[in-house]
Order: structure tokens, then C-alpha cells, then sequence
């Protein structure tokens, strides 16, 4: 068949939430798109129904609050964790909920297509000619093949087995099953169950369709030593030996057991000149924090705001310092995504009951899973690296009591502070502005109450009044603002008090 013809901004490879979210976003900025989604059967089966409460924000800015109502979900269900000890505890948080992720995922599709967002399904990608801002994409359909233009690419077609991918924590797989509603045993209804077991961490929710859900978190490797090729009945021993799930080792399924990977890894090939990688494409976190969507989609957001850096201009080939800040930004939100993520797991993983067997200890500290040869010579893993030794060294601080506060005595910035450049996103757009760092502070910070912190602060390197510290920081700041940042200061030792 004759093939067709179509120019676009931006081509996105991938119909899930990552690739949803950059679409509506770069139609929000004026951006031409188009997506491909290689799968015939929509919606598609999908797991990662849990969703956190930052995911909010997001259906906020991509203006989708109205399409999100009609979506089945179940909020404020307590969880029932057993993982510290043997002994359950109740946590009750009213923010997460639990969607029907085919609904979720067909919600946003929805609305791109109201939004009038070219989607083109089934669709495989056949050929990339061309060059960075320049590409000829030969796409394979169901009426043929067509040819389309575009000045970028964005791969959001999930997890692969790509030879670029650098594994962030030793191997993981999750096997699941759900039980229908009749089989639910009365005290599991209400609750999200997660306990901590020697080989692994079992998982449980109800569903908005009613069904029980129960996942299991282990090593592949173990598995396949005690029970290979018996999936199910791993599964159900876990439960069997379990607090929290004994109740259904034995109980009948209503699905058919299902498995993946979950290794949590990062691809170091997630930016290339004029084609990056959003999603799972790009990263994998441990599904310990049930963040993984919220995740993969503020990501998307953070990629566009590169692209539109790039493409914002008259020429995106002119301003080679666009490019550069782009990059940067978007490489450091990406490892920094991973390294925060890997952090905190390692943390959660060394306060199990059970952390003193091997699966628990391979993941309760910082490890380096990847070639040491690799890792030296790779930018993204310097810097993934960096940040993690980052995060290791920062300790939190009480943080001063206002009333303890001496209007008297005489300001200044502690010495320990320091300015250092750091990537910023101003009008969706990247740029570098100055921060501040010092001990108290996890990352640095240029911006407070919307209000870019330096040059305002040059002048109190040297002691001063209170007066004239206020003085000076309300001719740029404002009065209000004046008086809140100079408390954020105070509060956290940057700005100290000389007796």
C-alpha cells in the first residue's frame, strides 16, 4: 500500500503513562505529536495500580482532573505491614489509592485524542534514517508502511533487554495472582497487606474490580533452586509461611499466574542527540515504594522541559549551549531519580525482621552490581555514583526553634555554606542559576517562595543587623518573603547568629 506522508514535532514510541504524559505535555507547550503503540488489544493488561499521592500534581498541570474522575480506584485503605518484626502494625495515610490501571492508561489516551494527539496503533517502528532534528521514520502498520518526519524521538516502549541497561540492585522478579471476591477472607478486605519473609517481601491489595491481588518479591535465582519450574507453589509456600497471607496459600486463583522482572536498572543510553528514552524505557525502580508510575510520568514531564530547551528556539541547531544544559538536566534528573530511589530501598530493606539473610543483605547497602570498567567510564554512572555518595554523607538536622531566635545579635552566613551552579527549570525551560549548599541541606537550593535566593544573599557574608538583613532582602524579595526566608535560613544554621 502507498505509503503516507506526515511531519511532526516530536514522534513518541509507547501509549503507557510515560509516553501519555510527555504527549499532553508537549501539546500543552505547542508541540506537534505523534504516538505509535505497537499493541493491537487496548486497554492492555497492566500492573502498577498503586499510585502515591505526587501523582496528583501531576493530572494537575496536564489539565486531566475532569477525564481521572470516571476511573475506578479505591482510596484510603490502611495497610497492614509486618516488617520491622513478626508482630503486624496498622498504617492509615488517605493520599494513595488503587486504580484499574487499563482505565488509568485509557483515560489519558482518551484525552490525548480529544486533544487531538495522532495515534497510530498497531505500530512498529521499521526504520530510523536521518539525523538529530531530522528524522525519517518508517513506520509499520496494518495498511503498510508509512513515512513520517520529526525533530524528535521518544522511546516509551517499556522495559528491554537492551545491553545498555546497568542494573542498580541484584536480580528481582515478581509473581502474582488474584483471588475473586467470594475467596477474600473477611479481615483482608479492607487492607494492603506488605510483609517481609526470608527470600523476599509479599505484597496484597484489593482492586477496584473487587479481585484480591497477591504478589510475591523474590530472588529468580533462589526460586529456581528450591522449586524450579513450580512458580505457583513458590508463591504459595511464601504464603503458607507468612503472617499476613496464610489464609490463601491454599485458596483457588482466578487468574492465571503471571511473572516479570522487576530488577530496578538504568539505561545509559536513555539520551542521544535528538532521542531520548522515558519510562521503563529509561529506568526501573524496586517496587518496594509502589512510586513506579508516579516516577516514570514526572520524568516525562522533566524530559519535555529538555526537549523544549532544545526545540523552544529559532534554530535548535544555533544555541550549542541549550543543547549542553538540556542534556545535563535531564541526565541528572534521571540518575538522580535512580540513586534517591536506591537510598531509600536500601534503607527500608536493612529495617526487615528477616535482615540478616542473604536476599535482604544483598540489598540493604550500597553495591556495585555493574562492570567496574563500565561504570568508571560512563558519565551517567559517575554521576550516579556521585549523587548516591551525596546522599550517604548528608545527615538531617533538628531543625532551630523560631522562638529560641535572638533579634539582637548580629547575622551572617555560615561559613560552611557555599554557592555552586545547579540546572533549574524556569518557564519550562532549563537554566543554570546559583544555589547554595551547606550541611543541613540534601540538595542545593536556588529557589525559595519562587524567588531565585542569589545575588540576594551576597551581601550577608558579612555580620549585620537583623534590620538590615531584612532591609536588604526586601528590595529584590519583598517584604513578606523577606521575613520567610530569612527564618528557612536561620532555621537550618545557613544564616547564624554571632554572640
Amino acid at each position: 500500500m502507498a505509503s503516507t506522508d506526515s511531519a511532526v514535532d516530536v514522534l513518541i514510541i509507547g501509549a503507557g503513562p510515560a509516553g501519555l504524559t510527555a504527549a499532553l505535555r508537549l501539546q500543552q507547550l505547542g508541540y506537534s505529536v505523534q504516538m505509535l503503540e505497537r499493541s493491537a488489544n487496548w486497554p492492555r493488561t497492566q500492573i502498577g495500580e498503586a499510585l502515591t499521592p505526587g501523582v496528583r500534581n501531576i493530572i494537575d498541570m496536564l489539565d486531566a482532573n475532569v477525564a481521572m474522575q470516571a476511573v475506578p480506584h479505591l482510596a484510603g485503605l490502611a495497610t497492614r505491614l509486618c516488617w520491622r518484626s513478626q508482630q503486624a502494625e496498622i498504617i492509615r495515610h488517605g493520599d494513595a489509592a488503587v486504580v484499574n490501571r487499563a482505565a488509568f492508561d485509557t483515560a489519558l489516551l482518551q484525552l490525548a485524542l480529544q486533544r487531538s494527539i495522532s495515534l497510530t496503533m498497531p505500530a512498529q517502528v521499521q526504520d530510523i534514517e536521518g539525523s538529530p532534528y531530522d528524522w525519517q521514520i518508517s513506520i509499520k502498520t496494518a495498511d503498510g508502511v508509512q513515512q513520517t518526519h520529526a525533530r524528535f524521538i521518544l522511546d516509551a516502549s517499556g522495559r528491554s533487554n537492551s545491553q545498555q541497561q546497568y542494573a542498580c540492585a541484584p536480580r528481582l522478579s515478581a509473581v502474582w495472582a488474584e483471588l475473586s471476591p467470594a475467596h477474600i477472607p473477611t479481615g483482608m478486605v479492607n487492607f494492603t497487606q506488605v510483609e517481609a519473609l526470608e527470600h523476599g517481601w509479599l505484597w496484597g491489595t484489593r482492586l477496584p474490580d473487587q479481585r484480591y491481588r497477591i504478589m510475591l518479591l523474590s530472588d529468580p535465582h533462589t526460586a529456581h533452586q528450591q522449586m524450579p519450574g513450580q512458580a505457583e507453589q513458590w508463591l504459595r509456600k511464601q504464603c503458607g509461611s507468612s503472617l499476613l497471607f496464610s489464609d490463601v496459600a491454599t485458596t483457588p486463583y482466578a487468574s492465571r499466574l503471571q511473572a516479570c522482572v522487576a530488577t530496578p536498572y538504568l539505561s545509559l543510553d536513555s539520551w542521544q542527540d535528538g532521542r531520548l528514552k522515558l519510562g521503563d524505557a529509561a529506568f526501573a525502580i524496586d517496587p518496594i515504594s509502589s512510586s513506579g508510575v508516579e516516577k516514570a510520568m514526572r520524568f516525562s514531564l522533566q524530559a519535555v522541559v529538555a526537549i523544549h530547551t532544545i526545540l523552544g528556539g529559532v534554530d535548535e541547531n544555533a544555541d550549542e549551549n541549550r543543547y549542553e544544559l538540556a542534556r545535563h538536566f535531564f541526565e541528572q534528573r534521571l540518575t538522580e531519580t535512580c540513586s534517591r530511589h536506591s537510598y531509600w530501598t536500601e534503607a527500608y530493606y536493612a529495617q526487615a525482621w528477616c535482615s540478616d539473610s542473604l536476599f535482604w543483605q544483598e540489598r540493604s547497602g550500597v553495591k556495585d552490581t555493574g562492570n567496574a570498567e563500565t561504570a568508571s567510564a560512563h558519565p551517567l554512572l559517575f554521576s550516579l555514583r556521585e549523587q548516591s555518595q551525596q546522599l550517604s554523607n548528608y545527615r538531617p538536622i533538628e531543625l532551630r526553634p523560631l522562638a529560641s531566635f535572638n533579634p539582637y545579635l548580629p547575622l551572617r552566613i555560615h561559613p560552611a555554606t557555599s554557592m555552586v551552579a545547579s540546572y533549574c527549570v524556569v518557564d519550562d525551560k532549563v537554566e543554570k542559576q546559583l544555589a547554595i549548599t551547606h550541611p543541613s541541606l540534601e540538595r542545593p537550593v536556588s529557589f525559595l517562595e519562587n524567588q531565585a535566593l542569589l545575588p540576594h544573599l551576597d551581601s550577608l557574608w558579612q555580620p549585620q543587623s537583623l534590620a538590615s538583613v531584612l532591609k536588604k532582602l526586601e528590595i529584590g524579595l519583598g517584604a513578606q518573603n523577606a521575613q520567610k526566608i530569612t527564618a528557612w535560613l536561620w532555621q537550618r544554621g545557613i544564616l547564624e547568629s554571632l554572640t
